[in-house]
C-alpha cells in the first residue's frame, strides 16, 4: 500500500485542496503539521526542493508545489479531467483561485495603512463580486452541475476551498450566485468531505 505523508502548516491555506483529495478518496495519509517556528528549525535539512511547503512524500519520494501535488493526486484518485477540455476547465478554475489568492495576499502585505484600506475596499467591493460573476459564468458554461464534466473534480475542490474562505468557513452561500452556491452545498454534502470538515483542526485560515 502506498504511504503518503503531507507536511504543511497548521492551516488550510495551500494544503487544504490536497487534504480534500485525500478525504474524497478515503485514502489514509500522515497529516504532518508544523509551526512556523518548527519549520525555521528543520527547513535547511528538510527535503523541500524549493524550500517551501506543502511537501508530499509518496513512498519516500518527495513531491513539491501545491498545484502539482493536487494534480498528481487528482489523477491517481480519479478526480482529474477525463478529456483535454475537462483538464482545461479545471486549470481555468485553478487560475481563477490563484488570482484571488494573489490579490488577497497583496492587500494583506501592504504596509501603508491608508493604502491597505484602499486596496481592501477595492478587493471587497469590486474584485470579489467581479470574480464571483466570472466564475458563475464559467460554471454555467460547463452545461453540468460541476466545473468539468458531470462529476466532482479537482476544479470543484479549488472553488470549494476558496469559497469556503470567502464564507469564513461557514456553510452560508453568497447571494446572487445560485450555481456557485448550489455547487458549494453539493460538495459540502459529500459524506467524506463533510466528515473531514467536522474532524479537522479548527484554524482561522
Amino acid at each position: 500500500m502506498t504511504q503518503y505523508k503531507l507536511t504543511y502548516f497548521n492551516s488550510r491555506g495551500r494544503g487544504e485542496v490536497i487534504r480534500y483529495l485525500f478525504a474524497l478518496a478515503g485514502q489514509k495519509y500522515e497529516d504532518n503539521r508544523v509551526t512556523p517556528e518548527q519549520w525555521i528549525k528543520i527547513k535547511a535539512d528538510f527535503p523541500a526542493p524549493f524550500g517551501q511547503l506543502p511537501v508530499l512524500e509518496v513512498d519516500g519520494k518527495v513531491l513539491c508545489q501545491s498545484h502539482a501535488i493536487a494534480a498528481y493526486l487528482a489523477r491517481e484518485f480519479g478526480y482529474g479531467g477525463k478529456s483535454s477540455m475537462e483538464e482545461y476547465r479545471i486549470y481555468v478554475v485553478q487560475g481563477a483561485v490563484t488570482d484571488l489568492v494573489t490579490k488577497m495576499i497583496g492587500v494583506h502585505l501592504e504596509q501603508d495603512e491608508a493604502k491597505k484600506a484602499e486596496l481592501g475596499k477595492e478587493y471587497q467591493e469590486k474584485f470579489i463580486p467581479a470574480w464571483l460573476t466570472s466564475l458563475e459564468k464559467v460554471l454555467a458554461d460547463s452545461g453540468t452541475e460541476y466545473f468539468a464534466g458531470d462529476r466532482l473534480t479537482l476544479g470543484d475542490l479549488y472553488f470549494f476551498s476558496a469559497y469556503e474562505y470567502l464564507n469564513k468557513a461557514t456553510d452560508d452561500t453568497l447571494p446572487g450566485f445560485p450555481k456557485l452556491g448550489a455547487l458549494f452545498t453539493r460538495v459540502a454534502s459529500n459524506a467524506n468531505i463533510k466528515a473531514w470538515r467536522e474532524k479537522r483542526p479548527k484554524t482561522e485560515f
